[in-house]
């Protein structure tokens, strides 16, 4: 498991900054956070890639998280979600938006994507982003494995937006580029860094003093 320091270094990124996730450089293009009334909080960066993938890395903070309070994911926007109860054909999207916001009971299982999806939480707050902050409700859907989540979001603006998500582990982003300088994310490179500024120090001395 990554240390809390190298998981910190992960939180530094911003608009701009790069990150390597499974041999591919990933640029930031937007920072995001989220926090509802009861200590819930999420932060989200939009990642791109050279060839045009779009994925959201979030950590998520929850309070109530018997498991631990700190858990990380990537996430994939669904254009034109299809979303089901489990024996039906008849797609409830369009009618999602006001099921949250009227904060109508969800429903215990839904179907999209090919996965079946069993819901677990419902949480509401202000997403701080680029421009005035905003409120959101937000129905989690798990698969049964409790390796895919289905989230669906009612935004005060009027729009639905629908993340399928897969948990990841921090220690997969190997190294972050901020400001021109590549910080590693691998503890044995930090050391060996230390060392070898410490035997150049060292050199640098003894040609000094002789």
């Amino acid at each position: 498991m990554l240390s809390v320091d190298n998981q910190g270094q992960l939180q530094q990124l911003r608009p701009g900054d790069r990150v390597k996730y499974h041999g591919v450089q990933w640029r930031v293009k937007n920072y995001s956070n989220y926090v509802d009334p009861k200590g819930y909080e999420t932060t989200e960066w939009l990642l791109y890639s050279e060839g045009g993938a779009e994925y959201y890395l979030l950590r998520e903070f929850d309070p109530q998280n018997p498991e631990g309070l700190v858990r990380w994911y990537l996430a994939e926007k669904i254009d034109n979600p299809r979303i089901y109860q489990p024996k039906s054909s008849q797609s409830l999207t369009s009618s999602l938006w006001i099921d949250i916001q009227n904060h109508k009971t969800p429903y215990p299982e839904l179907r999209s994507l090919n996965r079946n999806y069993y819901f677990e939480s419902q949480t509401e707050g202000t997403y701080e982003g680029k421009a005035a902050d905003t409120s959101r409700m937000t129905w989690d859907y798990w698969d049964e494995p409790h390796q895919w989540n289905l989230a669906i979001e009612a935004w005060s603006s009027g729009e639905l937006e629908v993340y399928s998500t897969k948990v990841v582990n921090p220690k997969e982003f190997s190294e972050l580029k901020k400001g021109g300088l590549i910080i590693s994310l691998s503890p044995e490179l930090i050391i060996e860094s230390i060392l070898a500024c410490c035997f150049l120090v060292g050199g640098i001395l003894m040609i000094i003093f002789g």
